[in-house]
């Protein structure tokens, strides 16, 4: 099969790694993968470094009639057999594409959780039967999209993935990892209020108070604008290390005791799955696409959201408890592997593209 993959991402996330790493094994598995993306940021720098074609598509808005006749020419220069928007703004465009004339049939991937607006805008680009399928990256998200009025039966929840191979790397370098010394709690994702940053905060001084040798790092994008709080709160650099946006996210984990997702909204938390696979013991909030990633008691602790101090406790817990942490650790891990890895889940999109071509 030939697909083309749409997104207007720019600066690289959690959907645009997604995107290139279901792209390779796709393409190991015999598939051609095309992209077009916006010609400037990290995304489409990434997958032309990976060796993937990559159409430029300047995607700024969700009605960019512009974008969706270029998208159209794209359709009629390659002819693929289905055509998959990755983002809302690529949602829009590739709709407008498709009322425009181009011919691959058409899937949309939304992996936030938060509610479908009402209006008529919404109405058009949640209900439109140019759209034939849906992914919802947790069920959670299909929830919603239900709610939003897409008939359920088209709605496939498909997880996002990750590559087994670096985290299984990382598990074995953490094995020799001492619990003796400075124990870090890592968060990763970027800064926004809905990934619970602050309720990290204001947990921290808890934590502090209870197991003094604690630190806390957040990494991901406009995570330094953080430093302000942390100086407020008291809290000295050496205990909350704002590292800001990185690559080298998996160099990083090898130094994580502890992992946390204090979210108060969340997809299907792929930093967490990762972070699992690594053999890191995880907190999360109960809530969105979390609780499918991690059983309560069984692979890691959940917590209500916005609750600093149950999230303290549950972090306090893991830390004067090492054999327990590991124990659920090495349950996640094991499940992780064999629902979220990279080969399982591009398992199930093959026949989910196999399925969207037929409905050309």
């Amino acid at each position: 099969m030939k697909l083309l993959f749409v997104s207007e991402s720019r600066a690289w996330s959690g959907g645009a790694n997604q995107m290139l790493l279901t792209s390779r094994e796709l393409t190991k598995r015999g598939h051609e993968v095309v992209f077009a993306l916006p010609p400037e940021g990290n995304t489409a720098a990434a997958a032309k470094e990976a060796g993937f074609r990559v159409h430029p598509l300047p995607i700024r808005q969700d009605y960019d009639v512009f974008s969706a006749a270029k998208l159209k020419t794209v359709c009629e220069l390659e002819k693929p057999d289905a055509m998959h928007a990755h983002h809302p703004q690529a949602h829009a465009v590739t709709l407008i594409a498709k009322y425009l004339g181009a011919k691959p049939p058409l899937a949309v991937t939304r992996r936030v959780i938060f509610p479908i607006r009402t209006n008529f805008f919404s109405a058009i680009k949640y209900r439109s039967p140019k759209i034939k399928r849906y992914i919802g990256v947790c069920h959670a998200v299909k929830t919603e999209l239900v709610k939003g009025g897409v008939p359920a039966e088209k709605i496939d929840v498909i997880p996002s993935a990750v590559n087994l191979d670096i985290y299984n790397q990382v598990e074995q370098q953490r094995r020799s990892l001492s619990w003796d010394g400075p124990i870090r709690i890592t968060m990763v994702g970027h800064y926004a209020t809905f990934k619970g940053h602050q309720v990290m905060m204001k947990a921290a001084r808890r934590i502090f108070d209870a197991c003094p040798q604690a630190r806390i790092m957040m990494i991901g994008r406009d995570t330094k604008s953080l430093a302000p709080m942390a100086a407020e709160l008291g809290y000295t650099p050496e205990q909350v290390e704002l590292l800001g946006e990185r690559r080298d996210v998996p160099e990083l984990l090898k130094q994580a005791h502890i992992f946390a997702m204090p979210s108060l909204q969340e997809g299907i938390a792929t930093a967490l799955i990762e972070a699992q696979a690594a053999g890191i013991p995880a907190v999360g909030s109960d809530v969105g696409g979390i609780p499918d990633v991690l059983v309560n008691g069984e692979t890691g602790t959940l917590v209500p959201p916005n609750d600093p101090d149950r999230l303290a406790d549950a972090l306090i817990a893991l830390i004067k408890n090492p054999a327990r942490a590991q124990a659920l650790a090495a349950k996640a891990r094991e499940r992780v592997g064999g629902l979220f890895g990279v080969q399982a889940v591009v398992t199930r999109l093959e026949k989910f593209y196999t399925e969207l071509a037929r409905q050309a």
